[in-house]
């Protein structure tokens, strides 16, 4: 996901349609839809909020702007007044046909396992979970990355956006996507905690699609006894999306003067003892359970 990953050639007369949308987590809801920030092609946001590109850096003109992190995965900035902005790209240079429905009870436990475990031994027992869906067109920017519920009910959930619909035959979950760009496609699970499927060819390149169990990667604790959870699907506190930036936000690795730097809630955090020891907010965390930050 390297470089600039705007196409600013799909501004024209023509329609505008979505260029790039992000999660956005702030306490600064003015310009949000859904709780997302959508870049048209126009120049302008689903809401009418100008923007525009000056190098790598997304310029809101007076309401504020925001730089690319890890690649152009994500982005952190300030919106007027002081607001912070941290936004993952959910969708670059596409978009993923869904419905609005009402999202069905998930178990509390959710998302909650602990990485390298397996909630259940078949994908019978398994498959109800939170799972982050990653689809990549080779070659191109062209990107999903969300967070999903396989619900009781077999739903595809991003959010309350119904995608498709699964079923599982014997070892392989098959997922029905509404968007006829992908349509119905065969996922087997050939490590666990790990579904992969191929997509339609597009310009004689095949979409390459995963779909990996969230997980609680890594539980820091302060001397206070307070937690810090870090899960595999780059968030923190929480494996589900929620707008409040003080609760719930992001964490990802970022290379700074040519060193690679651990990030959360967009501020550096010092790995220390092999990834075993955290510094952030000039405070020490040590881990508890998962794997080390490394």
């Amino acid at each position: 996901m390297a470089g600039v990953l705007f196409c600013l050639a799909m501004v024209s007369a023509q329609a505008a349609e979505p260029v790039s949308v992000w999660e956005v987590v702030t306490t600064y809801r003015k310009h949000m839809e859904g709780n997302r920030l959508t870049l048209m092609s126009d120049g302008k946001t689903s809401t009418g909020l100008p923007w525009k590109l000056l190098g790598t850096t997304v310029d809101f003109g007076r309401e504020g702007k925001a730089e690319p992190r890890a690649g152009g995965a994500f982005y952190k900035g300030n919106w007027v007044g002081g607001w912070n902005i941290d936004a993952r790209v959910v969708m670059n240079n596409m978009t993923l046909k869904s419905e609005i429905v009402a999202p069905p009870p998930m178990p509390p436990e959710a998302g909650e396992s602990l990485i390298g475990t397996k909630p259940g031994r078949s994908l019978n027992d398994s498959i109800v979970d939170l799972w982050e869906f990653v689809a990549v067109l080779p070659g191109t920017n062209k990107f999903i990355h969300m967070t999903c519920d396989f619900t009781p009910d077999n739903l595809v959930l991003d959010g309350d956006r119904k995608i498709g619909t699964y079923e599982i035959d014997k070892r392989t979950v098959i997922v029905n996507f509404l968007d006829p760009q992908f349509g119905r496609v065969a996922f087997t699970e050939k490590q666990n905690n790990v579904l992969s499927g191929r997509g339609k060819p597009e310009n004689r390149k095949y979409w390459n699609l995963q779909f990996t169990r969230v997980q609680r990667l890594a539980v820091f604790r302060s001397k206070d006894q307070k937690d810090l959870v870090l899960y595999t699907n780059n968030r923190v506190h929480s494996p589900r999306y929620t707008p409040d930036y003080h609760t719930t936000f992001n964490w990802y690795f970022a290379t700074v003067d040519r060193k690679r730097q651990l990030f959360i809630r967009g501020l550096p955090a010092e790995v220390k003892a092999a990834g075993r020891v955290l510094t952030w907010y000039g405070e020490d965390l040590a881990l508890i359970a998962g794997r080390p930050m490394r």
